[in-house]
């Protein structure tokens, strides 16, 4: 009975974790997001931001830097021109160049953040005589799955997977093709070997014909040359009896 108890509660307590394991991996949480923050550097009042919020990892946006009197919020053009900023995430950090937007008094960088989580801006410098030497929070950057929808898990496998039959679908086609070339290049070599063989054949034989021809007219003169010493002699020969009978 003991047995059979802390069983059950030991599979209650794996049971519990499950749950809580599936419920944390489904739930969304979303960062806390610090929005854009305002700094008084003296007379000056500088408000650091992102231009798109919530920023995302790997998706284009733009850091921004309005410049006011801290007095009067009113806008100052041209403020940026001695003023120095650097993004920081980690330990790492990255000169950005400040350049002026549509609005007075504000100025921006484009920065495409690769990693999710917070980021700062320092700045160092200074603004109409004033100066600014300071770190200032931004949003925190969030994963852009957590704002997908539905899903591309499933396309970008199915993507990955359409990109490896094509490849090895092209590989195929490219090596029937070569293979086919080969074929036909050794048949052209086996034709043409076919041709050379019959070409020595022909050659051979005409040849051999003319070998034969040139023995046969060789036998010819020489037969010839017999007959006509042959009957030379004879003829010396009945000259001369006729000689000797006169």
């Amino acid at each position: 009975m003991k047995r059979t108890l802390l069983r059950v509660l030991m599979l209650s307590g794996m049971l519990a974790i499950s749950l809580l394991v599936v419920s944390s991996s489904n739930n969304i949480v979303v960062p806390s997001a610090f929005a854009h923050q305002t700094m008084n550097f003296g007379s000056i009042a500088i408000e650091v931001g992102w231009a798109n919020e919530p920023p995302l990892a790997g998706q284009l946006n733009t850091v921004t830097v309005g410049v006011s009197n801290a007095s009067d919020n009113t806008p100052i053009p041209n403020a940026v021109g001695e003023l120095q900023a650097t993004i920081k995430k980690g330990g790492e950090t990255k000169p950005i160049d400040l350049l002026p937007q549509e609005q007075e008094g504000l100025y921006g960088a484009e920065v495409i953040p690769g990693q999710i989580g917070q980021y700062e801006l320092l700045l160092m410098g200074t603004v109409n005589g004033q100066n600014v030497n300071g770190s200032v929070p931004l949003d925190d950057v969030s994963d852009p799955k957590e704002l997908t929808f539905p899903s591309t898990a499933g396309s970008e496998n199915s993507q990955v997977t359409s990109g490896i039959i094509n490849q090895v679908s092209n590989a195929i086609t490219d090596l029937s093709t070569q293979v086919d070339d080969a074929k036909a290049s050794a048949d052209q070599a086996q034709q043409t070997a076919q041709n050379a063989t019959q070409s020595a054949q022909s050659i051979k034989v005409s040849a051999d014909g003319a070998y034969m021809f040139a023995m046969i007219s060789v036998g010819i003169g020489v037969a010839g040359i017999a007959i006509a010493v042959i009957a030379l002699s004879r003829r010396e020969r009945v000259e001369g009896e006729k000689i000797k009978r006169y």
